[in-house]
């Protein structure tokens, strides 16, 4: 049976005893990749903080590996926990390099320097992500797709398999949004245990394992993906029609669920055909 990592019950957590997300409950076992899930303003972000101990909760208990969240110090925690945040822009242009290897600060006693290790397992996974070629370069001056990987990579180089990622694909055009998801999948295969807040349905069906969808008016499910997202679930969510189709992919002989917004078809097609129509009067 798989370990349990992050236990929440009962929790309740907002701003100035104003609770957003109330009384939920649910458990993350350690090789799951869990997938957050909302529109915006429902409370993922609180949710996100209040579970990396940014906020305190309003009611409720968080524990990791089945300790008290509040009982960690803020370096042991990020032994055990690594997250990788929207964006990140330093105030200096450090290297590629130097901003993976930060990761390895919750290991460095104080005022130490990174040592010889500590910058092998930094090129370590910048390899594993992809851009090793990108080591010396000036992190400000590269790609939003390719920070976002040396965010990941820093994540990684604190040597924890729990990794806690906000919308990782923020701002990220298509191109740079694939090869993320297809580095996040990577690492679902390698047996990292993943939490991690999407505005995609379709990226939960790619490689979610568990879905957590906060909607409003207290709406709160959680399972398999195939079992929550369903046509009537994402209705209640972002209150459109929504459409769930399973699509050949010919390259790879298989199958993909994807979420079609019924309202925008159709007034996208009804607009179409009325200035068919007039340009034929």
């Amino acid at each position: 049976m798989a370990e349990t990592l992050i236990s929440v019950q009962h929790l309740s957590c907002g701003y100035a005893q104003h609770a957003i997300v109330e009384d939920i409950s649910f458990n993350v076992n350690e090789g799951e990749v869990t997938c957050l899930i909302g529109p915006n303003g429902v409370g993922k972000t609180t949710l996100f903080k209040t579970m990396l101990g940014l906020l305190k909760p309003l009611s409720g208990s968080i524990e990791y590996f089945e300790k008290p969240l509040a009982s960690y110090t803020s370096k042991e925690f990020s032994r055990h926990v690594a997250y990788v945040p929207q964006s990140h822009m330093p105030p200096f242009p450090f290297s590629v390099r130097d901003v993976v290897v930060m990761g390895r600060n919750p290991h460095l006693s104080d005022l130490s320097q990174p040592k010889t290790r500590d910058y092998q397992k930094a090129d370590d996974a910048l390899e594993l992500m992809g851009i090793k070629h990108l080591s010396a370069c000036d992190y400000t001056e590269i790609s939003g797709g390719e920070r976002q990987l040396a965010i990941i990579a820093r994540a990684l180089v604190q040597d924890t398999k729990l990794l806690l990622m906000d919308e990782p694909c923020a701002y990220l055009d298509f191109g740079n949004t694939a090869r993320v998801l297809e580095q996040v999948q990577q690492l679902a295969s390698m047996n990292y245990t993943i939490v991690m807040i999407t505005h995609q349905p379709d990226h939960v069906f790619r490689f979610a394992t568990k879905v957590i969808a906060l909607g409003r008016n207290g709406l709160f499910k959680t399972g398999l993906p195939d079992d929550v997202l369903t046509e009537d679930t994402l209705e209640a969510l972002y209150n459109i029609p929504v459409e769930v189709q399973s699509v050949a992919l010919h390259r790879d002989n298989r199958s993909m669920r994807v979420c079609i917004p019924l309202s925008h078809i159709s007034r996208a097609c009804s607009t179409s055909s009325a200035k068919g129509k007039r340009r034929k009067e």
